[in-house]
């Protein structure tokens, strides 16, 4: 689809993940990449363990899962989440220290929201994911497979 490159974490390792309030441990391996200054993400499940990756193939199969978006603030926007009537599922904080939440907005079909800490680090990853993906030659589909 002239999508690329992809950087990929395999097995990507968290320090803590809970799904519905109870700890879980999904066994997720990602992929990132950008078609313009849209971020692609694509989740590969290893097992069945709670979460919301599992809970989307089971009821709905494969397709887009979410929508994400960089928080300043994560308390305070997920405040506004909850205020507005959406039910925080899953939440991760990664071992690099980035953490994410997953709200169910009670979208019909099925697609959750994702808070992402936008903190100095990750904006400066997703900005050179997305500079890596202007200068792709569409030769190398794989940048970085870690």
């Amino acid at each position: 689809l002239g999508v690329g490159p992809f950087f990929v974490v395999r097995h990507a390792a968290y320090e803590e993940q809970t799904y519905k309030g109870a700890l879980t441990n999904p066994d997720v391996s990602l992929a990132f990449a950008y078609s313009g200054q849209c971020n692609i993400e694509l989740i590969q499940l290893h097992d069945d363990e709670p979460s919301v990756y599992r809970d989307f193939v089971k009821q709905r199969g494969h397709g887009m899962q979410h929508l994400g978006a960089l928080s300043d603030n994560i308390e305070a926007d997920s405040r506004e989440l909850l205020e507005r009537g959406a039910l925080l599922v899953q939440r991760g904080l990664s071992a690099t220290g980035v953490e994410t939440r997953f709200f169910d907005t009670g979208s019909p079909d099925g697609v959750m929201f994702e808070l992402i800490v936008g903190s100095p680090q990750v904006v400066t990853n997703f900005e050179q994911m997305e500079m890596a993906a202007a200068a792709w030659d569409g030769l190398q589909a794989i940048a970085y497979d870690g």
